[in-house]
């Protein structure tokens, strides 16, 4: 009778112990390059969310404030005093007072009655952004 020879098939005890150490070197390598990167990778997302928000405001006092132009009688003082009280949503008032241009296209206070100021000027927040845009009637 012939012997039978034993063929090895699959890893040695050695070579899977050299593999899992070499894995766990590579990967606290990895951790330490990659780490910070991974845990604020959430931050432009939260950004890009917050600009898209302040917009989607603005977008909704445009669409009011045309409305207002054609149901209410003081159009501009209705609006200032939604902007002012929060209307619209959740957002931080910068500045919301009645403006005009001077001879030199100069920005000034509107110093005439709030009735016959034309130009309002409005500026919100929200986190980091920030938007001012001009309604007028």
């Amino acid at each position: 009778m012939k012997k039978k020879r034993v063929t090895h098939s699959g890893f040695t005890l050695i070579e899977i112990i050299v593999t899992l150490t070499v894995a766990a070197i590579l990967s606290v390598i990895l951790v330490q390059f990659m780490g910070t990167s991974i845990s604020r990778s959430v931050a432009p997302t939260l950004s890009m969310q917050e600009g898209m928000t302040l917009q989607g405001i603005f977008e909704n006092m445009n669409a009011d404030y045309k409305r207002l132009l054609l149901v209410d009688s003081t159009p501009l003082a209705t609006f200032k005093s939604r902007v002012e009280s929060g209307y619209y949503g959740s957002y931080t008032v910068s500045q919301s007072e009645y403006i005009e241009f001077d001879t030199s296209q100069s920005e000034v206070a509107c110093t005439s009655s709030p009735s016959e100021c034309r130009v309002l000027k409005v500026a919100i927040s929200l986190g980091d952004h920030s938007l001012v845009e001009l309604f007028t009637r």
